[in-house]
């Protein structure tokens, strides 16, 4: 490539441009495999276990409110720590085995899109940009506070639209004249 004149500063060839972008996304894939593997063994660490079992009777009473039952605490646990995907791969065995009715399935799909990598998110922000500590809660705190509060709203007013069995839409019945 020819330049006019005297080439500008900091002009690199393609191929320097290329391999820097290569270079950055490995750095960057590499950032985010630190992050989610310790996630991802820990969570196939306590699937097992008896914790989500526990965990899902402590939260039973405010489960029942969204929709949902204890056997969506694996799933949910795993949406809202490692992320849409990972937990949508729980989601589907689960209700294959019918464990979880189709009901469930839509409330934990509402919940979960709606707040969703909670953690992980935070710690990829944190490792690419914040840089302290303090600003780092300060946004862990913001970010999971919004993000529960949409999908507890977002969950508890679809059962309130359709029902708690789901189904149409409730409509008070036509007065006759």
């Amino acid at each position: 490539m020819t330049w006019l004149g005297k080439a500008p500063a900091g002009a690199q060839s393609i191929g320097q441009a290329v391999l820097g972008a290569a270079l950055s996304g490995a750095w960057f894939s590499l950032k985010v495999a630190a992050v989610l593997l310790p996630a991802l063994v820990l969570y196939d660490l306590l699937a097992p276990s008896r914790t989500f079992t526990r965990w899902g009777r402590v939260i039973a009473p405010w489960l029942s409110r969204l929709g949902m039952s204890p056997p969506c605490t694996v799933p949910l646990a795993a949406g809202l720590f490692l992320g849409i995907i990972y937990g949508a791969g729980v989601i589907i065995p689960i209700a294959e085995e019918k464990k979880i009715g189709p009901d469930e399935v839509h409330s934990l799909g509402l919940f979960l899109c709606t707040c969703h990598a909670v953690i992980e998110d935070t710690f990829l922000f944190a490792w690419i940009g914040a840089r302290n500590p303090l600003e780092i809660a300060g946004r862990m705190l913001v970010l999971a506070g919004v993000r529960l509060a949409l999908a507890v709203a977002v969950t508890a007013g679809r059962r309130l639209w359709l029902g708690p069995a789901g189904g149409p839409p409730r409509v008070a019945p036509a007065i006759r004249a």
